[in-house]
Order: C-alpha cells, then structure tokens, then sequence
C-alpha cells in the first residue's frame, strides 16, 4: 500500500523542498531588466505564469513520485529508478541541461553580491572574475561529490534561505534604509531609531 508522511519532520523536508522551488528573489531585477518595454504589470505578469507553471510542474512530479513509490521516494526522485530505465535517463539528462542552464543565473547574483561584500570599491578586474568562479565552482562541484542525499541539500537549503529571505533580509533593509535616510536628512534621528 502507500505510505503516509510520517510525521511533522517529513512535513518540514518537503516544505523546505517547496521553498526552494520559488527562490528566484535574486534574479528578479535581472529579469525586470531584461523584459521588452519593462513595466510592473508586465511583470507581474512574468511573474504570476513562471510560479503558476512552477507549481503545476513540482505538484505533478510529486504527486506522481508518491503515487509511484509512496513512502520509499528518494530525496531525488530520479534515484528510485534503474539506472538502464530509458525515460529516466532521458529525465537525468533534462535535469543536468536544466542545472546548467541555471548555474548561470545563481553564479551571476552569487558573484554579484560576493563582490559587494568583499571586494567593495575595488575594479573587479578578469583575475578576480575568475579566481570567484573558480573558487564558486570547486567549492559546489567538492561539495555535490561528498553529499549522497540530494533532498536534504534541497530541504536545508530552503529552509535557511527561507528564514534569512523572511526574517533577516527585510529587517536589514530596514536598518539600511532608515540610516541612509537619517543621514540625507529625511528621518530624525530619535531615541528609538539610535
């Protein structure tokens, strides 16, 4: 028979998992950007058919994986099949084009704010340039050959990268938003803002 979700830990693994799937906040001004006639409405357009489509996707693949497998799913769905399975091996390729093709994106806004953080005021010449990406590179490729769990690389990685997006990146905007304004002389500073 099929087996439920054991628990609440089951719970949080595969809401991380869902969080992860939605993590595009780096790349949105990027996109913004890029749009032809950029506008918010043509955004939010943007936006509401890519999450409407990304959900659509991830719904039927996990609905799919727990009605074929049930409890026993692989943190990577693609585990659970044989390796001389055709469709899987087929579905394995898509997913390496689909990693590579979005390596670009993530190591674009990594490197981006990498940057910012550590070599601020600096001219970022071709020998800092590659000396990140390799640095970025050799890191994620040492780390993708010693973890064997793929689901809780995903789970992990949503989870902190969801509570840092919902609890500390908007109080530190905040924070930088309220002293660059105190200091062009547009908010008083006050007891409560020192």
């Amino acid at each position: 028979g099929v087996v439920g979700l054991r628990g609440i830990r089951y719970m949080l693994v595969i809401s991380s998992m869902a969080a992860t799937a939605f993590m595009v906040h780096m790349t949105s001004p990027e996109f913004y950007r890029t749009l032809q006639s950029p506008s918010p409405a043509r955004f939010g357009t943007l936006s509401v058919v890519g999450f409407g489509v990304t959900t659509l996707i991830s719904a039927y693949i996990m609905i799919i994986g727990f009605l074929t497998f049930g409890g026993a799913c692989k943190g990577m769905i693609l585990n659970n099949y044989s390796t001389l399975d055709l469709g899987a091996t087929l579905c394995r390729l898509l997913m390496a084009v689909s990693l590579l093709g979005s390596y670009a994106f993530l190591g674009q806004a990594f490197k981006k704010e990498w940057y910012k953080l550590f070599n601020k005021g600096q001219e970022i010449t071709d020998r800092i340039h590659y000396r990140t990406t390799r640095i970025l590179v050799g890191t994620l490729t040492a780390l993708a050959l010693l973890v064997e769990d793929a689901g809780f690389v995903v789970s992990v990685t949503g989870a902190v990268l969801g509570s840092a997006l919902i609890y500390m990146i908007p109080s530190y905007l905040f924070l930088k938003s309220t002293k660059r304004r105190a200091d062009n002389g547009s908010l008083q500073w006050t007891k409560t803002l020192k």
